[in-house]
């Protein structure tokens, strides 16, 4: 059996003898993009001063003018940054939260991103409100529980497009919908997004959205997408106050003093690395390598079809029923499929279950997964 696309294999360098079955979490960078970002920093490194003086401005903008393009965009509605826990930050530093505010989350949502929300409602003397949803809801269920949590003093829903732990989307159009409706700000947890949907952002209109290129779009770590709605541009700022900070939306991320931008500017030659291939096709490969796999997992613990939300994505879930152990037991298991049989897979846990979270992408062959299910029966049965 060969998966569509497996001659792409070759495009990636991996590890020897490791089973890659976790792209999702921080991705993979091409060979060939890898090779476009070494040509960047070496001729940055071949004069400094003429990079940074005088052609970094306009590189940066070009590069962001060319991912732009790629989301549907204009160059002046986005902006870059270095993932989107960067650009969480940014929202809740910069969002005017004041005392007896509330922020909505829902507990499936990334701790990294949920901590900010926190950190941020609670300073301003706030709280934050973490709303429980089954992992099989349906869209109308999800929208429905979250109206009902909506209150007049909720200023912000902060939700994922694509869950991290659970691998499932949210329907984000009619939350934020919802959430206009009602005078609340909505951010949107993107991480997933970019590479797997194309997406009307401006319908969608979220007043927050970020998302990540350095997972499906595999362009270098340290690159990821802001997109801040035109009524908030005054209020949001960078993280890092640099020579820009006069200028407006988007300028002044641009230049954040002397970082490697080589990630930003190689981002193009990921994108064009994929639109080459055919973006739709990439995905329907990508998601039926993971439906290969979890379906095998699947089978050798006994998990049926009821405890499955099926969605075009490229990555999915399996609840481990018989695990305990918390976090800690996570990352002790997680490690062992690591270190004794050469398999990269997540063990997650959120709304007070288990889960092995298995990806595709085009490096993958039947093998790594048959590899998997090999050590599920050790490990599991």
């Amino acid at each position: 059996m060969e998966f569509d696309l497996q001659e792409y294999k070759s495009a990636w360098k991996l590890e020897e003898g490791v089973h890659h079955c976790n792209h999702g979490s921080f991705g993979s960078v091409p060979t060939i993009v890898q090779e476009a970002q070494r040509a960047i920093q070496d001729r940055v490194q071949l004069n400094t001063v003429k990079f940074f003086a005088r052609n970094a401005m306009n590189e940066v903008q070009d590069a962001r003018a060319k991912v732009a393009t790629f989301l549907n965009q204009k160059a002046e509605q986005i902006t870059l940054v270095r993932n989107t826990t960067e650009a969480a930050s940014t929202t809740m530093r910069g969002f005017p939260f004041k005392a007896g505010d509330e922020a909505i989350v829902l507990d499936h949502e990334y701790g990294a991103v949920m901590y900010a929300v926190k950190r941020a409602v609670e300073a301003a003397g706030g709280k934050m409100i973490e709303i429980v949803v089954p992992r099989l809801a349906t869209d109308e269920e999800v929208v429905a529980l979250v109206e009902a949590a909506l209150t007049p003093r909720t200023r912000m829903f902060v939700v994922d497009h694509v869950t991290s732990a659970t691998a499932r989307t949210f329907p984000v159009q009619a939350l934020s919908d919802l959430c206009r409706e009602r005078g609340v700000a909505i951010a949107i947890d993107a991480s997933h997004t970019p590479g797997n949907f194309e997406l009307d952002l401006d319908k969608l209109d979220a007043d927050f959205w970020f998302g990540n290129l350095h997972k499906w779009a595999s362009a270098p770590l340290g690159c990821g997408v802001y997109r801040v709605a035109v009524r908030w541009h005054g209020a949001m700022r960078p993280l890092i106050v640099s020579w820009q900070d006069h200028e407006n939306y988007p300028l002044p991320w641009d230049m954040l003093g002397t970082v490697d931008l080589s990630a930003w500017l190689a981002a193009p030659a990921a994108i064009d690395f994929y639109s080459a291939i055919g973006w739709k096709r990439v995905r329907a490969a990508n998601t039926a390598r993971m439906r290969y796999g979890r379906d095998l997992v699947m089978a050798e613990l006994g998990v049926g079809k009821d405890d499955l939300r099926e969605e075009e994505l490229p990555l999915g879930v399996i609840p481990l029923h018989k695990m305990d152990g918390g976090r800690d037991g996570c990352i002790a298991l997680q490690r062992r499929f690591a270190e004794v049989h050469k398999i990269e897979v997540p063990i997650t846990t959120a709304c007070n279950q288990y889960f092995m979270r298995i990806s595709g992408q085009l490096y993958n062959t039947p093998a790594d997964y048959e590899a998997l299910v090999a050590a599920v029966r050790k490990e599991l049965k």
